[in-house]
């Protein structure tokens, strides 16, 4: 059951991302909202329209149908496991980037599935649709590789922080999760402890101690060039998040190494959170 007026928690669909679904829809159960479940689709160019008239084929009905199907499979799998949760969905011609950033602007949070052509991890790396929209999206983005499920063990929220991305909505964002599911927040900073960063890490995250007394918080700093020992100590968190950078930069994540160590090993969803978060 959805809050009226509440946004809901869009999830975008290409094909059979179940764990993206899944996630969205735990999240919509928790957070008393609905999931939109979003396609788009493109039209290829004249060539195609020329054969549709030649031949009396519907080119774009064709693609449109498509889309329907997949979408009609997404919200079946949804409804047969969260007949509580409002599913809504929605079609739209254009390409993936722009149709999902279009509904970022009325969503409080974007799930994003595994990319079939490459390793999850790689995904927000290297796709172009997840890399448009963890820097244009509107609301914060979450990756979700197809080996995530609710039964994968997991510690907390690691919340991972550095000079070159944006803090102060992701603090929120991670506070705000890990109170949600009664779990601790680990708060690293990725570089030197003799840095102004990590007081600064420190202050602003026990700020918001205050406001979320029921999370368990534990801060830490962590080199630049982390060891395996480092990557294992944080390897099997529910959920990673990390600040929108400040510039758009690729991959756009805190340290190039330890970040892809991290979500190599980890296996978890992966949000990215823009600075003016405010949900």
């Amino acid at each position: 059951m959805s809050t009226s007026g509440a946004a809901p928690i869009t999830v975008g669909v290409d094909d059979s991302q179940h764990a993206a679904l899944v996630f969205a829809a735990e999240e919509a159960r928790i957070q008393g909202c609905a999931v939109r479940v979003v396609h788009g689709f493109i039209v290829p160019p004249s060539p195609p329209q020329a054969m549709s008239a030649a031949y009396g084929v519907d080119i774009e009905g064709s693609f449109r149908e498509s889309g329907r199907e997949v979408l009609a499979d997404a919200v079946q799998y949804l409804t047969s496991r969260y007949g509580d949760v409002t599913v809504e969905q929605v079609l739209e011609r254009g390409p993936a980037s722009r149709v999902l950033i279009d509904a970022s602007a009325t969503s409080r949070l974007l799930v994003l599935g595994q990319d079939d052509a490459t390793p999850w991890y790689s995904r927000l790396f290297r796709s172009r649709v997840s890399r448009d929209l963890t820097v244009d999206a509107l609301c914060p983005v979450v990756v979700v590789p197809d080996t995530w499920s609710t039964r994968t063990p997991a510690d907390g929220v690691t919340l991972l922080l550095d000079q070159r991305s944006s803090a102060t909505g992701a603090v929120r964002f991670a506070f705000e999760h890990a109170s949600r599911h009664d779990g601790t927040l680990h708060a690293v900073h990725v570089g030197d402890t003799g840095t102004r960063e990590g007081p600064d890490m420190r202050t602003l995250v026990d700020s918001w101690c205050a406001r979320y007394p029921d999370v368990q918080v534990a801060t830490s700093v962590v080199p630049g060039a982390p060891d395996p020992s480092t990557v294992t100590s944080f390897a099997r968190t529910g959920l990673l998040v990390l600040g929108r950078p400040r510039e758009h930069l690729l991959p756009g994540l805190p340290d190039k190494s330890l970040a892809r160590a991290v979500l190599e090993h980890a296996g978890c969803p992966v949000a990215v959170v823009p600075d003016d978060h405010d949900v």
